[in-house]
């Protein structure tokens, strides 16, 4: 009996997202015995630690078969802390009755699973067949870039920075929606990132630790992502490994620190990468932003200004 099963999935988001087992324990036990672990033990004496190169990102988002083979019931299962917008398609169908028209779009909440489809087999007498896709985009397609006031400048109070790169920077930015209108920030590493509006961590990558002008450093940034209360998106990019102070699903407030700067995944030296995104249907954008001055005014940063924060004050 011929039976078909395929399964296309494709996230569409930049940068890439966190991955797994970020450091190698080698551990020798008192008769010689060597074990390696991707966590610390108790047992035996620590000989090294090397840090594991991340070649993949993994999915935050998947879709399960929850039925069975000829009753196939698909599930939209969404791992980040925010919103997203999903869209599947059905291909190759035979001797198979659906539930529902495809392609269709549907929100998934913030970690949550979802039924999207099922399907049955006609006659349990005939082969059957059946292939689906399935895309996503991060945020919801309703939200509305709304901010009570001009966002936080991003840097430690007090100290001054140039912005190389402003919104269509011809550099690297003009070439992609998701980065036309972000902004870079060269900095040493190490510097303090702070939270330039109140939200929710959504997603986060630590674990990669290498940077460079070439294509396999594309996904290879680390980041954080914060959800925003009238849904868009903020991204801070090219942190340094393993700097990122809380986990997905924390609230955090404007002014905290977040991680630290570093030089990772596609740069050519230290720096912040910022920028405000949302979910224009299907399609993930960036959008205008301003920060607040130390005069309090709202302004437009641009290449080649000179950027400081004074220290916020007490409510």
């Amino acid at each position: 009996m011929r039976q078909l099963f395929l399964l296309i999935l494709l996230c569409l988001l930049l940068p890439a997202t966190h991955a797994g087992a970020e450091k190698l324990y080698k551990f020798v036990d008192d008769n010689g015995q060597i074990t390696f672990t991707d966590k610390e033990i108790g047992a035996g004496t620590l000989q090294s630690v090397e840090q594991v190169k991340v070649e993949k990102p993994t999915e935050r988002f998947s879709v399960q078969n929850r039925g069975s083979r000829s009753e196939p019931v698909l599930y939209a299962v969404n791992g980040y802390f925010g919103p997203v917008e999903a869209e599947f398609s059905l291909k190759n169908i035979d001797n198979m009755t659906v539930e529902r028209l495809t392609p269709l779009r549907t929100k998934v909440a913030a970690a949550s699973d979802l039924r999207v489809i099922i399907m049955r087999q006609k006659n349990p007498r005939k082969g059957y067949g059946y292939a689906w896709e399935s895309r996503c985009v991060l945020g919801d397609p309703k939200a509305k870039h709304q901010p009570k006031r001009p966002y936080l400048l991003p840097i430690p109070a007090g100290e001054t920075f140039r912005v190389s790169q402003g919104f269509r920077g011809q550099a690297t930015h003009a070439s992609h929606v998701q980065s036309e209108y972000a902004i870079d920030i060269p900095m040493p590493e190490g510097t303090a990132i702070h939270a330039v509006r109140s939200g929710i961590i959504m997603d986060v990558a630590t674990d990669f630790f290498e940077g460079g002008a070439t294509a396999e450093m594309m996904e290879q940034a680390n980041y954080v992502r914060v959800l925003h209360d009238d849904g868009t998106m903020a991204v801070y990019a090219h942190l340094a490994l393993e700097t990122v102070n809380y986990p997905i699903g924390k609230q955090i407030e404007r002014g905290q620190v977040l991680a630290r700067s570093g030089n990772t995944g596609f740069s050519t030296g230290p720096h912040l990468h910022f920028v405000i995104q949302k979910n224009f249907g299907m399609d993930l954008r960036s959008i205008p932003f301003e920060f607040e001055g130390t005069d309090g005014v709202a302004f437009t940063p641009v290449e080649g200004m000179i950027l400081m924060r004074k220290p916020m004050q007490p409510i």
